[in-house]
């Protein structure tokens, strides 16, 4: 196994375990919930587990999942959240399909 993949995987084991990113999700969209409120299609790029897409998501929307990791992708169930399983740096986009791109934990 690659070690890099080996940190990778005990880094995101930990980080799901401690709900670091569940405990500040409030935190960090009130600094640009404002930037998003009107979005049609936001795309969450480097989403891990979900936990911002799932708190865009309640606010009405399509949220747009995206990581390269499926495995993380599975842990996401909400119906109003779409996962695409796909490298960051070749996002499988038309230009202008989504309103607005969050890349907060990548």
């Amino acid at each position: 196994m690659n070690i890099f993949k080996l940190f990778y995987d005990i880094a995101v084991s930990l980080v799901s375990r401690l709900h670091v990113y569940e405990e500040r999700t409030g935190k960090y969209l009130s600094h640009f919930k404002h930037y998003v409120d009107d979005a049609e299609v936001i795309l969450d790029v480097g989403c891990g587990v979900g936990a911002f897409s799932k708190a865009l998501a309640r606010q009405g929307g399509l949220v747009i999942a995206l990581d390269i990791e499926r495995r993380l992708l599975r842990e996401i169930k909400n119906l109003y959240i779409e996962k695409v399983c796909a490298d960051a740096h070749h996002l499988p986009f038309r230009d202008g399909s989504v309103n607005h791109v969050l890349s907060l934990t990548s």
